[in-house]
């Protein structure tokens, strides 16, 4: 965490709260609050500071010319769309939201769901993917769920959850609630491998001799996984279960947040100069406690790199993992 420059560990206090907002304005891809004479409200925005920019200044609410004309929604709403998050009004365009931000910016904040109105319906990205709309299923909320991409909202009372748990700031609560509302619904016939490396198929930041390090790891009897294969309560059962996982680092890791204390992760990080490591995986691992090493290697900044598999070899004797 404090190689990688997004100071997760500084991220604190995060106030965990809700408000009703009675009318409310949401504007652009953010669906940040907007207050009277454009006041902003932080919170909606991830606050004032960032590891590069202000966070505020760095949103779309903060820097917009010209909005379209409001939809106005009657009744009581509250909402999931954040920067990271995106409202997209693109419709030939696809944008699904990442799977880390999904789990870690956007699900924790239905953890105050119960203290809105039983009738309050929630305003989601209009490109979801399968497996998120299981996630709110699998919550009993997906039939409340408006899938929005409108970028300029007039709500008649809006409950407004703070985003407190995010990709970058270190927080026990959001994995608490993932657990707590995922780990009891998982899928318990699923039976996947106790150890496997995650694949990322047809993603960035793939070594060069990417099947030669496949193949090193399922000759030694791990099962090679492509989590996009699967469906979330698969996904939650596979890692609830999991002795073992390793893989090049990527958003399937965020999935450790289902770990037991007594599975080990090892990640295999490239590192580049201009290239931020992203430690987020190591304040999941403080909350749920599983043993977490990361392999670093150095390669281009156009992340072209090869892995040694002695290097392989020799992070996983440090971390006392067996191959």
């Amino acid at each position: 965490m404090v190689r990688g420059g997004f100071n997760q560990y500084a991220e604190q206090p995060w106030p965990i709260f809700w408000s009703e907002q009675s009318p409310a304005r949401l504007v652009t891809e953010s669906l940040a609050l907007l207050g009277a004479g454009k006041s902003l409200c932080v919170e909606s925005v991830y606050g004032l500071h960032g590891y590069h920019n202000p966070r505020l200044r760095a949103d779309p609410a903060s820097r917009f010319f010209r909005l379209p004309p409001p939809v106005q929604l009657a009744g009581n709403w509250t909402s999931l769309v954040s920067r990271w998050v995106p409202a997209n009004s693109r419709a030939t365009v696809t944008v699904i939201p990442n799977h880390s931000h999904w789990l870690l910016d956007a699900l924790p904040r239905l953890a105050l769901v119960s203290e809105f109105p039983p009738d309050t319906r929630i305003l989601v990205p209009n490109q979801l993917a399968e497996y998120q709309k299981e996630t709110l299923a699998m919550l009993g909320l997906l039939e409340r769920c408006r899938f929005t991409s409108e970028h300029h909202l007039e709500l008649e009372h809006y409950y407004f959850s703070a985003p407190t748990a995010m990709l970058a700031c270190y927080n026990p609560y959001g994995v608490e609630f993932l657990r707590r509302a995922y780990l009891p619904h998982r899928d318990r016939s699923f039976s996947g491998p106790k150890k496997f490396f995650i694949r990322r198929a047809g993603k960035a930041r793939q070594p060069l001799n990417i099947t030669e390090v496949e193949r090193f790891f399922a000759d030694r009897g791990w099962a090679l996984v492509d989590l996009e294969k699967l469906g979330f309560r698969q996904e939650v059962e596979l890692f609830a279960e999991a002795e073992a996982i390793t893989g090049i680092g990527g958003s399937g890791f965020t999935n450790a947040v289902f770990c037991q204390p007594a599975c080990s992760v090892v990640q295999i990080h490239a590192r580049a100069e201009g290239f931020v490591l992203d430690g987020y995986l190591e304040w999941i691992q403080q909350v749920v406690g599983f043993k977490n090493r990361a392999i670093l290697l150095n390669c281009d900044y156009d992340l072209r790199y090869m892995i040694p598999l002695e290097e392989i070899r020799r992070g996983f004797a440090e971390a006392g993992v067996a191959l």
